[in-house]
């Protein structure tokens, strides 16, 4: 027998496996008025300009107050009868969390910041990415992003591009009953609205590295910026995928390595279940599996257009014939949750928000909770790239000193040769030298005195010479044989003491000073950044205890 049970709460209502689990919150989503400046934590670092933090503006259209156009004829919800519904805006923020996103967007831009043109952004401002493609250091670091990636996975029609257009507020992906999503399609914010098709977009996301491997990708793969402010959509890249589909439906590339691609580079990854049969595709299942093995943590579970189920019962067989597909096939059931929402719109009078459970916060909360575990991932990201720097300079300079070190040694020894070289050079000359002197009948004579008068200074090299007397008084030069292998000996001493004289004496490159100098530079920038970081730690927390 299947054991479950239904939670029913103002949220919405789910259905979960009979299993409890504590789950850490990253903390409540609360706002600073006033967050405090980090130009205090600049001032005691060591860089040489004056960098200040500049509060990002709270942006507009947070609050709850703003209604949602109401011109979409293909928003979800209302049964999907057909008819042009506006779209009613669920209050999901008040005025504090407005603010706390406000300073969340900012501590994400300044990370970014950090990476690509330093703190500040001024002349002499190096980014962490910059140092770290130094070929002194020869590091490669990946830049944070500064908003998080959600990607929506489901079926067809499951609610995936209506899910977004509500919560951006605009109408930016296409809905309907037909297939209308066939590519992937990239939502993200931006100053000004436009399209970008696949070059643009592999070029715009640089994570996005090696995606066209995937034959027939590029052409099905789309961003569109938009310049709303809702909620927090400015922290918020929407990845809408392909809905699936079994049967004879083609797919110009291959959709499901490609899902499983994409989820290595995501955040949060949504399924959404369509009751209307659509649902327990065998494609929907065998993605949901195979995402399970390896990003379980990043799936979140829900079954969208709960407002299209009239009957309370009908909605909770849906739920556990959803719940025990599903279980069958992912890796951990543990605390398994499967909430249902609906998008918020003007409905009858006889459905009351009593009568249809909506959880449609929970997503957003969802959502939030996403983004505040990105700044601290982004946060530990900094800090651990800092000391990679740091790491790697010392490493760098230790290596150089012991160049140095090898090169004095190497230097020592190249000079003892030279010399053991030119002794040899010395003797072969003085050999060839006697040998031709010897032979030569006056000079002979000459020389034969001269070792004669001071015999004992000069006997050392009687027989090294290989000089012998004949008749008492004269010396003769030894034979040419005997002469040919000395000289021939000694030549090749000298020979060879040269060659390993270069050979030891070669030198390992070294950095200059002002290598050196830029590489103690990098050491205390990456210190200074360090204390950036606690700063926008205390920002962070700080517009957490006010909250309080």
């Amino acid at each position: 027998m299947f054991r479950g049970r239904k939670h029913s709460s103002g949220s919405g209502n789910s259905f979960s496996v009979l299993q409890d689990v504590d789950v850490p919150e990253a903390g409540p989503a609360t706002g600073d008025t006033n967050p405090r400046s980090s130009k205090d934590i600049l001032d005691q670092s060591l860089f040489a300009e004056e960098i200040t933090t500049k509060q990002s503006p709270v942006p507009a259209g947070t609050s709850s107050t703003k209604a949602a156009p109401t011109s979409n004829p293909n928003m979800m919800g209302g049964g999907g009868k057909g008819k042009q519904k506006p779209v009613k805006k669920l209050q999901t923020q008040n005025d504090t969390e407005s603010v706390t996103m406000g300073v969340t967007e900012r501590i994400l831009k300044q990370i970014t910041d950090i990476y690509e043109t330093g703190p500040g952004g001024g002349p002499g401002s190096l980014g962490l990415k910059t140092i770290a493609d130094d070929p002194l250091l020869g590091l490669h670091l990946h830049k944070p992003r500064k908003r998080v990636s959600v990607m929506i996975v489901g079926n067809h029609s499951a609610g995936k591009s209506s899910f977004i257009n509500w919560y951006v507020g605009e109408t930016i992906q296409k809905t309907g009953v037909a297939i209308e999503t066939k590519g992937f399609y990239f939502v993200t914010s931006g100053k000004k609205r436009d399209t970008l098709k696949g070059d643009a977009t592999l070029f715009y996301y640089d994570h996005l590295e090696g995606f066209d491997q995937f034959d027939g990708i590029v052409p099905n793969l789309f961003t569109e910026v938009c310049t709303s402010k809702e909620r927090n959509f400015s922290c918020v890249d929407f990845i809408d995928t392909p809905g699936l589909v079994d049967g004879d439906i083609h797919y110009p590339y291959d959709v499901d390595n490609a899902i499983l691609w994409l989820a290595e580079h995501v955040d949060l990854i949504l399924v959404f279940f369509d009751p209307i049969g659509q649902a327990l595709t065998a494609r929907t299942m065998d993605v949901i599996e195979r995402l399970s093995k390896k990003h379980n943590e990043k799936l979140r579970f829900y079954m969208s257009k709960a407002d299209q189920v009239d009957r309370e019962d009908d909605r909770q067989r849906v739920l556990i014939q959803i719940t025990q597909n599903v279980t069958a096939r992912i890796k951990s059931t543990h605390a398994f949750s499967l909430p249902t929402f609906y998008l918020p719109s003007v409905v009858d009078e006889s459905r009351t928000p009593a009568s249809i459970p909506n959880a449609i916060s929970e997503v957003c909360d969802g959502i939030d909770k996403a983004i505040r575990l990105t700044v601290q991932k982004n946060l530990v990201s900094v800090k651990t790239d800092c000391q990679t720097i740091q790491k790697r300079v010392a490493e760098v300079q230790m290596e150089d000193q012991r160049r140095r070190k090898t090169n004095s040694t190497r230097r020592t020894n190249g000079l003892l040769l030279l010399l053991a070289s030119w002794l040899v050079l010395f003797l072969l000359i003085l050999v060839s030298l006697r040998q031709l002197l010897a032979t030569v009948g006056p000079l002979g004579d000459l020389v034969d005195s001269v070792l004669e008068k001071y015999p004992e200074h000069l006997e050392v090299f009687r027989n090294p010479l290989g000089l012998r007397k004949v008749d008492g008084t004269r010396l003769e030069a030894p034979p040419l044989n005997d002469f040919a292998w000395l000289a021939g000996g000694l030549l090749v001493a000298y020979l060879v003491l040269v060659v390993l004289g270069k050979l030891v004496w070669r030198a390992t490159p070294v950095f200059s000073k002002r290598d050196l100098k830029q590489l103690d530079m990098y050491k205390q920038y990456a210190e200074g950044i360090l204390k950036i970081r606690d700063g926008l730690y205390q920002d962070y927390f700080k517009q957490l205890q006010n909250a309080d």
